[in-house]
């Protein structure tokens, strides 16, 4: 996301391994020699171990990058606290084999023709089992067999078990003696020395166009590796969102100060409640980089910025404590508030006079759901810093919780000034449509503005844009030209009646133009200004909130935002999805499935809670690492976000935020893919493919996942450019009425 603003063409401290930002210190450098002897003899184990976080994996797949793939194929089991049948399973997924075998039998069948097949071909197969300390005796006991290859016909297994100091522990304990004895290579990885940790900042930097922007004062790297302790995954951490923060706070310098308050930000994130670490002053001498050797010593504990692992899969299921309620906001004596909540007739709510006069004619901008309404906060921010523009109303349609949730996103407009709330509830489609339009009708014959905003096609958007055309009224219509791509569906002719009835159509990207131009309207009428989503995720990652930690202010338990593999996000409430309890199950399959290796984050509409508890299912997501919460405010909920493994949504909206943060995203279910986000975001479609979800979970811990890049426009300025064309639209349309006047 900050990446413009620096000047560099990606991300440089992403927390995956990835090869082509491999760091050749003194330790990895005599580690990867070690890995390379080991890898080149077809039989033996070979054991990395290390500090979590200090590269063993980067260290690992740096290896298998230089090895011919056509000869050596790769596979990777993360979920590592089995037992050898569901370590078969694993095996089985992880070199892509059909895994619709059950008996540890039939799977190993598999798995030996499949290693026969390779050898057959003259290929060998390796695989990698990342965090093997965790697994089960019997688990151990059948890779050694695995490996010996008593199987006529096929060669044997080169296996990489990969984990923390305690894996070290365990080969050299008597209890795994058959494999400590099959142990062809041995290596461990500790932190980086104080003088490689700035060598590796500015070298992870330099692989992503970096000229000295942002700079490094004095005594910055020093500060990292005091706070760090030279652990590359918290390095990472740290100087990513030092970033971010520099980014939000538009500087481009990173000082000692700087890095300090980041770093105790990022301790109170994680419940981190120990001693900060000695000033550099008082700092010991930092020891010499470790070397790779076949039993080294216990790397020190390090007491900083750290990161608790927790089991993978917790012996009970994880409760959540619900945050207290906010209190009710005050009441507000305003000059503009009206709600007219009941329906009209003749006891008409009577509207507080407005000025007369052209310049004071306000716009109505008409919003429905969550998204429009922290649309409406961030086009709202940018026509309040245009004084040539008139006042702008925020009109509610509907009955819901959406303004309160997202108030914080309002902050610094006379918002609540300025608020019409219809309150549309209940009914048929087609009545509250006939109501809404009737109150709204209403609110424009009051006001009678100068134009009528609208947003993405919705229902709101086609109801309040037919009354203000009819009435003569222009409608301003942000979010025009988006397709799901169906003919038949319902949302799409809503959008597409919506975009005919607009005057001037806003899009987000080329597509929506072309889409636009094939239906006949007219190119003046389109202005292609980009995603105003990306300005309200600006706005949402610079708000503090009441309560910083998120674990704090989720109520969440200690160890889940802290788990090696991070955590993922999961935003899922369309109605095709809950509202059939066989979709619903298939899904939740996946969502297990994917928390063995990843624990999940799931903020949940009222409806989608209603919908478990009515087909029985809320017990099994219950019993799983994944924590429900009450849906949040916007801010909270992009925050969350940001620093998740990936996410995992059915919803537009969430693949078009997850794009603009770089964060992978799996669209599950029944529900239509954004097709940007898909052909050059971070989306992935995986439909309700648990195989495909869990592949895609694996590269995103392993490889990053999908990030794909930003969409043309998707900078954070969309608001101001409509705000800019706005002033100059009404402009024109008040010197053409002078005119005429005249």
């Amino acid at each position: 996301m900050y990446e413009t603003h620096f000047g560099i063409s990606g991300p440089p401290f992403q927390l995956s391994p990835d090869p082509s930002f491999y760091f050749d210190s003194q330790g990895h450098h005599e580690a990867l020699a070690t890995l390379r002897r080991g890898l080149a003899d077809p039989t033996g184990f070979v054991v990395v171990s290390g500090e979590i976080g200090a590269g063993k994996t980067t260290l690992v797949r740096t290896l298998l990058a230089e090895l011919d793939s056509s000869r050596l194929v790769v596979g990777q089991v993360l979920t590592t606290q089995l037992d050898d049948t569901e370590l078969m399973r694993s095996l089985v997924l992880s070199f892509g084999l059909p895994a619709n075998a059950d008996s540890p039998g039939a799977l190993n069948e598999i798995l030996q023709n499949f290693l026969a097949t390779l050898t057959q071909d003259g290929r060998r197969a390796v695989l990698i089992v990342d965090e093997a300390q965790n697994l089960h005796r019997s688990a151990f006991d059948w890779l050694v067999q695995m490996e010996k290859g008593k199987v006529a016909g096929r060669a044997p297994l080169k296996i990489c078990l990969v984990g923390q100091p305690e894996l070290r522990d365990l080969v050299a304990s008597g209890d795994l003696l058959a494999l400590r004895e099959r142990v062809s290579a041995q290596c461990h990885l500790g932190p980086l020395g104080l003088n490689e940790t700035g060598a590796y900042i500015r070298h992870r930097l330099s692989k992503v166009g970096w000229s000295g922007v942002p700079s490094f004062e004095p005594g910055a790297f020093e500060e990292i590796h005091r706070w760090t302790g030279g652990i590359p995954r918290r390095i990472n951490l740290l100087c990513n969102r030092l970033m971010l923060s520099r980014f939000l706070s538009s500087q481009v310098k990173i000082d000692v100060e700087a890095v300090a308050a980041t770093a105790q930000d990022l301790r109170a994130e994680i419940g981190d409640t120990s001693a900060p670490p000695p000033p550099a002053a008082a700092a010991p001498p930092a020891a010499a980089s470790p070397v790779a050797t076949p039993a080294p010593s216990p790397a020190p504990a390090l007491p900083v910025l750290r990161e608790a692992v927790a089991p993978a899969r917790p012996s009970a299921p994880i409760k959540v404590k619900a945050p207290a309620p906010a209190p009710a906001p005050a009441a507000v004596d305003v000059d503009l508030e009206v709600d007219i909540g009941e329906p009209l007739g003749a006891a008409q709510p009577a509207l507080p006079p407005l000025r007369s006069g052209e310049e004071s004619r306000p716009l109505l901008c008409v919003v429905g759901g969550q998204g429009e309404h922290v649309k409406a906060a961030a086009l709202m921010h940018a026509l309040a810093g245009r004084p040539e523009l008139p006042v702008t109303l925020l009109v509610r349609c509907y009955a819901n919780s959406a303004f309160e949730r997202h108030r914080d996103m309002f902050a610094g407009l006379d918002v609540a000034g300025r608020l019409v709330s219809l309150g549309i509830a209940g009914g048929t489609y087609a009545g509250r449509a006939a109501e809404l339009m009737k109150r709204f009708e209403f609110v424009v014959d009051h006001c009678q503005p100068a134009a009528v905003i609208v947003f993405d096609g919705s229902d709101a958007a086609l109801s309040c844009g037919l009354v203000a055309s009819r009435k003569g009224l222009p409608v301003l219509h942000v979010g025009a030209g988006l397709r799901s791509g169906s003919n038949a569906d319902a949302a799409d002719i809503t959008r597409r009646l919506a975009d005919q009835l607009s005057d001037v159509l806003y899009t987000a990207e080329p597509q929506a133009n072309q889409q636009l131009a094939q239906e006949g309207v007219a190119s003046e009428r389109i202005q292609f200004v980009g995603n105003p989503l990306a300005d309200a995720l600006q706005i949402a990652l610079r708000t503090k909130l009441p309560v910083a930690n998120p674990r704090e202010r989720l109520g969440l338990p200690a160890n889940l935002l802290s788990d090696r593999n991070g955590y993922g996000v999961v935003i899922l409430d369309a109605m095709p999805n809950v509202g059939d309890r066989q979709v619903l199950s298939e899904l939740i399959a996946i969502m297990r499935a994917v928390a063995h290796d990843v624990p999940l984050v799931w903020p949940m509409h009222t409806r989608t809670r209603e919908q478990l508890s009515r087909f029985k299912l809320d017990a099994i997501v219950a019993s799983e690492r994944i924590a429900t919460l009450p849906s949040q405010s916007y801010p909270s909920l992009v925050q969350l976000m940001s620093n998740a493994t990936c996410v995992i949504t059915d919803s537009w909206n969430v693949q078009e935020e997850a794009t603009v943060l770089s964060i992978p995203c799996l669209t599950i279910g029944l529900g239509q893919e954004r097709a940007t986000t898909v052909a050059v975001g971070s989306n992935l479609v995986v439909g309700r493919n648990k195989a495909l979800a869990t592949r895609a979970v694996w590269d995103c811990i392993f490889n990053g996942g999908k990030r794909g890049r930003l969409p043309e426009l998707w900078d954070g300025h969309a608001a101001t450019r409509i705000a800019e064309h706005m002033s100059g639209f009404l402009q024109a349309r008040r010197s053409a009425r002078s005119s005429v006047t005249a």
